[in-house]
């Protein structure tokens, strides 16, 4: 079978991963390398950080439900780039469900209100776990926000109710106390006059 050298181009964000006859052959850095074609072939791997968005819908100790927004930013450990390359086959949906186990193993724990006070000790435990579990396959965790946690619509919609109602009782209790003074003031004045 004839070969040809051919020159290979890798992006200067990336490492690429060359293989010969379909087996790991060596990592090239970002610029131009030469492989002998068709034997030996080379595919890329972004080192860039990436984010991922990962909605996680559960439930809480007071059983409302909560869908929680978390962001993950990741990228490939230089050191480990094969192993990122052929023990991963779809990592965005690896690390969603390192990060949905993870969540709705410390949601259900705490109250709604609880939760929400709780969201960056949250970010914490899942950038420590989600970096603990994916760290075998090659990739860096460097961050985890939780970026967004909304309950059920009908929640939102009682607790809304109940904060105009306290409201409505506060500002009745302020509009009686005016009324008691004006009424306290004008009797006075009667008095006097």
């Amino acid at each position: 079978m004839p070969q040809i050298l051919c020159c290979a181009c890798v992006d200067g964000a990336d490492n690429g991963i060359v293989q010969e006859c379909g087996k790991f052959k060596s990592i090239i850095p970002p610029g131009c390398s030469f492989v002998l074609w068709p034997l030996s072939t080379v595919a890329s791997v972004s080192m860039r950080t990436t984010q991922l968005d990962v909605r996680t819908n559960t439930k809480t100790k007071d059983n409302v439900t909560v869908a929680v927004k978390t962001a993950i930013m990741f990228q490939v450990d230089p050191d480990k780039v094969e192993t990122f390359y052929f023990k991963l086959n779809n990592p965005h949906q690896q690390i969603s469900a390192y990060v949905d186990d993870c969540i709705r193993s410390q949601i259900p724990l705490m109250t709604l209100d609880e939760a929400f006070l709780a969201k960056e000790k949250l970010a914490t435990v899942v950038k420590s776990q989600v970096a603990d579990s994916m760290q075998q396959f090659g990739v860096q965790v460097i961050n985890a926000l939780m970026t967004d946690m909304s309950p059920d619509e009908t929640v939102m919609r009682a607790m809304n109710k109940i904060n105009a109602a306290k409201r409505d009782r506060e500002a009745a209790l302020d509009r009686a106390e005016a009324d008691k003074i004006l009424a306290v003031k004008g009797a006075e004045a009667e008095a006097e006059a």
